[in-house]
């Protein structure tokens, strides 16, 4: 029984040792980076900035629109209008070391395809980390009141 105990100690100190906490805020913060740019391509419809920073089978979903490629979703940007997008502190978890799901609120305040978005929602963001680079694959916004 003590045997046990001691591995299991071992292993816990093994998975939260301080060169693994280093290298996953390493890591968040290099997402968050991402996040941030990304965020900032949407407001200034920066086509080429989203394309590159969008998976091609990039999904979209909010109580607004739906889009299912990035392409579909590139030819509408010029209907989506934000005057407004300030998010609230994330929450990053990661399944695997090369991927991630984001999850804050966020105010927003803009339209699209002149109907008002809204205004306060919850965001579910998937990334995958491609050739060092961290990619959206999908983005989720839920309505809350």
């Amino acid at each position: 029984m003590l045997l046990r105990y001691l591995l299991v100690v071992m292993l816990s100190c093994s998975f939260f040792s301080p060169s693994a906490i280093a290298e996953e805020s390493e890591t968040d913060a290099e997402l968050l980076k991402a996040v941030k740019t990304l965020d900032e391509a949407f407001s200034r419809r920066d086509k080429a900035t989203i394309r590159s920073m969008t998976d091609p089978m990039h999904m979209s979903i909010s109580p607004s629109y739906q889009f299912f490629t990035q392409e579909d979703q590139l030819k509408a940007l010029p209907e989506l209008k934000l005057t407004l997008f300030k998010s609230g502190p994330k929450t990053i978890i990661h399944p695997t070391p090369r991927t991630a799901l984001i999850r804050y609120e966020a105010s927003i305040e803009g339209t699209f395809e002149g109907k008002t978005l809204a205004k306060h929602v919850q965001i579910l963001e998937s990334w995958v980390k491609k050739k060092g680079k961290w990619i959206e694959t999908s983005y989720q916004e839920t309505p809350l009141p």
